[in-house]
C-alpha cells in the first residue's frame, strides 16, 4: 500500500491501467447506482473478526467488549452527556474522566503524548495500514466567549498544534493530518462568511485564517504529508469549502496535497461534488475528495426543526446510501475517463456494502487495488475490514484521534451515537471480542492434548 510495501500483498486486481483511460464512460444516476454492485460475483471484500481481534491483548478485547456493548445500549448513549454534565457540576469530573479514560478514550484515541500517538501510528503501519492523525478539538457556534483578539490567539495556538501533528506524522510512511477549519478562527465568521453576513472584520479574520490553513499544508508538503480538510456543520460548510479550494487550487497542481471532505447525507452534497470536480477540471488542477456518509445528524436535524427550516439531512438512510454509492461511482468513472489530472477518491466508510461496489467497479475497469483509491475507517471501528482491505494490497488508513481527555470529549460522544445508530453491527463486534476471549481462556484452562504416539 505504500512504498516499498505491495510487494508481498495479495493483489486481486489487474495491473492493466493505461488501457482503460482512452475510454469514455457514462455518469451513472444515483439511482442505478444503488444497484451497483449487486450482482452475484464472488465478493472480493472478505473481512475475518477474529484475524483482526487476534491482533489485540486480552486487555484490550476486554475494553473493547465493555465499549460496544455500551455502545449498544440506546438509553445509556442519549442518556451520556447528561451524566457527563451532571458528574461535572457535582465536581465528580474526575470520576467520569477516569472511566472515559480507560474505556472510550483508551479504544477511540491514540493518546496525548507524542510517544503514544507515534506508536499508534507504527502499530498500524506494520499492519499495512497508513494513519490520519487528527486532533480533536472541535468548535461551534457560542462555545466560547472570546474576544475577537483572544479568539485570534487561540486560533494561533491550534495552528501550531496542526503543525506538530504535520511533524509526527513525518515519521510514518504516507500519512495524512486533518484539519478543522473552525479551530482556525472564530466559529463566528464562518458562520457569517458562509451566509453572506460577514463585515470587514469578518473577512480580515477569515484571511487570518487562510494563512494559518496555508502554512500547515505548506508544512505537510515539503515533508510528504497530505492534509484532510474535514467537514463540518452545514451552516459552517461554505466557508470550509471556500478554504479547501484555495488550498487544492494552490497544492494541487500535480500530486494531490489537500483533501475535501463531503457528507452524503447532505442533500445537495452530490451536486457540490460534481461543482467542484468541474471546477477543478476548468482551472487544470487535481481535484482530491474524501467521501463520509455525514457525523452530525442530530444535531442538523434539531437545529433545522427548531428554525423550521427544511433539514439539509436526506430523509431516508436508502437516499444517503444511494447518494454515497452514486459519488463513488462518478468519480472512479472519471479516473477512467480522463488522460491526465485524474481525481484522487478517499472512501471513508464503515458500510462493507459501498467498499465492496468500490472494488468491483475498479475490478471491471482494470485498476490495481493498491493505486486508484483509498480507504479509511475509524481507529476503534470495523477493524476487519481495514485488516482485509491491507491484505488486498489496498491503500487504507485509520483515522487516528488525539488530544487532551476534555478536548476529544465531544469526538466519544459521537462515535458512541454513531455505533448506537447500528445496533446490530455494534451487538456483533461484541460479540465477537467476547468470543475471542473465551476462546483464549479456554486455552489456557483445557491446553489441547498431545497426539498419540504413533
Amino acid at each position: 500500500m505504500f512504498a516499498g510495501s505491495r510487494a508481498g500483498a495479495l493483489n486481486l486486481f489487474s495491473p492493466s491501467i493505461a488501457s482503460k483511460l482512452a475510454r469514455t464512460l457514462h455518469t451513472p444516476s444515483v439511482a442505478a447506482t444503488a444497484t451497483l454492485g449487486s450482482t452475484h460475483a464472488a465478493a472480493l471484500l472478505r473481512p475475518d473478526a477474529r484475524f483482526a481481534l487476534s491482533r489485540l491483548s486480552a486487555g484490550q478485547l476486554a475494553t473493547a467488549w465493555a465499549v460496544y456493548r455500551c455502545c449498544g445500549s440506546a438509553g445509556l448513549v442519549r442518556a451520556a452527556p447528561g451524566l457527563l454534565q451532571g458528574l461535572e457540576q457535582a465536581r465528580l469530573g474526575w470520576l467520569s474522566g477516569a472511566v472515559v479514560r480507560r474505556t472510550f478514550f483508551a479504544w477511540f484515541c491514540a493518546g496525548e503524548t507524542e510517544r503514544e500517538i507515534v506508536q499508534t501510528m507504527r502499530r498500524l503501519q506494520g499492519a499495512g495500514i497508513g494513519a490520519i492523525l487528527d486532533y480533536s478539538v472541535e468548535a461551534d457556534l457560542g462555545s466560547g466567549n472570546d474576544t475577537r483578539a483572544q479568539a485570534n490567539v487561540r486560533a494561533d495556538a491550534l495552528a501550531k498544534e496542526y503543525l506538530h501533528s504535520v511533524q509526527m506524522a513525518a515519521q510514518g510512511r504516507g500519512a495524512f493530518v486533518a484539519v478543522k477549519v473552525t479551530g482556525l478562527a472564530d466559529p463566528g465568521v464562518l458562520f457569517r462568511v458562509s451566509d453572506g453576513s460577514a463585515d470587514a472584520d469578518d473577512m480580515a479574520d477569515f484571511e487570518r485564517l487562510l494563512a494559518r490553513a496555508r502554512a500547515v499544508v505548506q508544512a505537510a508538503e515539503a515533508r510528504g504529508v497530505r492534509v484532510m480538510i474535514d467537514a463540518e456543520h452545514s451552516y459552517f460548510q461554505a466557508a470550509i469549502d471556500r478554504v479547501a479550494a484555495v488550498l487544492q487550487r494552490e497544492a494541487n497542481t500535480s500530486r494531490a496535497v489537500v483533501f475535501n471532505t463531503y457528507q452524503m447525507y447532505r442533500v445537495d452534497a452530490l451536486q457540490r461534488m460534481r461543482d467542484d470536480y468541474a471546477q477543478a477540471r476548468r482551472e487544470g488542477w487535481r481535484f482530491a475528495a474524501k467521501l463520509v456518509r455525514g457525523a452530525y445528524m442530530e444535531l442538523e436535524r434539531e437545529r433545522a426543526a427548531e428554525l423550521s427550516q427544511p433539514s439539509p439531512i436526506h430523509a431516508t438512510l436508502s437516499d444517503t446510501h444511494a447518494a454515497y454509492d452514486a459519488a463513488t461511482a462518478f468519480l472512479v468513472d472519471e479516473m477512467a475517463g480522463q488522460p491526465s489530472l485524474q481525481p484522487e477518491l478517499f472512501v471513508a466508510t464503515h458500510n462493507n456494502a459501498s467498499i465492496e461496489r468500490v472494488l468491483q467497479q475498479l475490478q471491471g475497469l482494470g485498476f490495481d487495488a493498491g493505486g486508484a483509491v483509498m480507504f479509511g475507517q475509524l481507529l476503534g471501528m470495523q477493524d476487519a475490514t481495514s485488516y482485509a482491505l491491507a491484505q488486498m494490497g489496498a491503500q487504507v488508513y485509520k483515522y487516528v484521534p488525539y488530544g487532551p481527555l476534555h478536548e476529544v470529549m465531544p469526538y466519544l460522544v459521537r462515535r458512541a451515537q454513531e455505533n448506537s445508530a447500528v445496533a446490530s453491527a455494534i451487538r456483533a463486534e461484541a460479540t465477537h471480542a467476547a468470543t475471542e476471549l473465551r476462546r483464549r481462556v479456554s486455552e489456557r484452562l483445557l491446553p489441547r492434548k498431545p497426539a498419540p504416539a504413533v
